[in-house]
């Protein structure tokens, strides 16, 4: 379309240019007007004929000015449309990042909530065997004041093996 319009307003400005060159005879009212054109051809025209190639003239031009600004903005408006879906699309991109980084960071905190209640599962049950209310021991007094478990038979309690009330070893 730019250049259909830069045609017309080349053709525009060579008939406009041929126009002034042609009638700048001195005497022009009420006859014939003779356009030479290249020094090759010869047009007569009369004033009233010259006025419509006048007018003719000047609407190629606008014509192809019109032509020439609605290709732009056409041009533009494409252009911007072009640049609007890069930018949802970068954006659209960014959130499906910024979701996939939200959920590694939700496992990542599951993951380790789940290792603290394992290790904190684990640190009971240790703390519960070492004072587990099950076991059979009881703490005497001795004369030298200390304090010794003595086991179910009546001897010194095996202080790696408590003995369950159960009876089981372990």
């Amino acid at each position: 379309m730019v250049i259909l319009g830069l045609i017309l307003m080349l053709v525009a400005v060579a008939l406009g240019a041929a126009l002034l060159v042609g009638t700048q005879a001195p005497d022009v009212a009420g006859q014939d007007v003779d356009i030479k054109l290249f020094e090759a051809v010869t047009i007569s025209l009369d004033p009233l004929t010259l006025v419509i190639a006048g007018m003719l003239t000047m609407l190629l031009l606008w014509l192809g000015l019109v032509l020439i600004k609605w290709a732009l903005t056409r041009k533009a408006k494409q252009r911007r449309l072009r640049k609007e879906q890069e930018l949802q699309a970068r954006e659209r991109l960014a959130q499906q990042e910024a979701a996939h980084r939200e959920e590694v960071a939700r496992r990542d905190r599951e993951l380790e909530d789940q290792r603290t209640s394992t290790e904190i599962a684990r640190e009971r049950a240790e703390a519960a065997e070492r004072h587990d209310p099950t076991l059979q021991t009881q703490r005497i007094d001795t004369r030298d004041g200390e304090t010794r478990p003595i086991g179910r038979d009546g001897g010194p309690a095996d202080a790696t093996r408590p003995i369950r009330r159960d009876g089981d070893l372990r």
